[in-house]
Formats: structure tokens, sequence, C-alpha cells
């Protein structure tokens, strides 16, 4: 399995990075939204855990471009957000993601979030 994590949130980078070293998981952890669109133009990511707020390009600016370049629907984009706004995450909801997950979380849910996505064999 591949993913990944743009977020700016160390704790949050740390603590998906400790479980994917434990489950032998390939990984990578950026913490800039523009430098994850080169990437994912570059890579293939069976899950790509995306933070909504970030500074400078955030990760609604990193959807807007995925959908631009019609690269949405081929990745699997789970949302992490704090946020309770409704507007926002109705606009989100119906953008394209799999999926949002709400911060703060539980590391036995994110594992629950990574295993639904594993690839199977």
């Amino acid at each position: 399995m591949r993913i990944l994590v743009v977020d700016d949130n160390k704790d949050i980078t740390e603590a998906i990075s400790f479980y994917c070293q434990s489950e032998d998981i390939s990984y990578k952890v950026i913490n800039h939204g523009k430098k994850a669109l080169d990437i994912i133009q570059r890579e293939k990511f069976d899950l790509i855990l995306l933070d909504l707020a970030m500074p400078e390009f955030s990760g609604l600016d990193v959807i807007k471009w995925l959908n631009e370049e019609g690269i949405l629907e081929s990745n699997k984009v789970v949302i992490f957000t704090a946020s309770s706004d409704r507007i926002v995450l109705d606009k989100i909801k119906n953008s394209g993601i799999k999926e949002i997950f709400k911060k703060p979380f539980s590391l036995d849910n994110l594992i629950k979030l990574i295993e639904k996505y594993r690839p199977r064999q």
C-alpha cells in the first residue's frame, strides 16, 4: 500500500508515519498543498490523506486543481478537517472525494480508515 499524507500538523503526520512504519506501508509526507500536486501527477497512491486547512494552498485548492486536471476521481482522497462549516463540508462532499475524516481522531479510527482503503490481494 502507498499513502500520501498532505498535512502541516506535525502530530498528525508523526502518528500516520508511526503506523505506516509499524505496518510496513509505503508513505510520503508533504506539508504543503502545492508540493503535493507535483507528486500526485508523478506517482500513484492507494490513498491520499489531505488536510483541509493549510496555509497558502489549502486542501480545497488541491481538490479544485485535481478536479480541473480530471484526476480527482482516479484518486482515493480523504479529507482531514476539524471544520464544522456545513457549507464547506457539503461542497467538499460533492467534489468527488471519498470521505471526510474529522479531527481530532483516535489512532484506532485512523487505523480503520487506512485499512478500509488497503488494496485487497
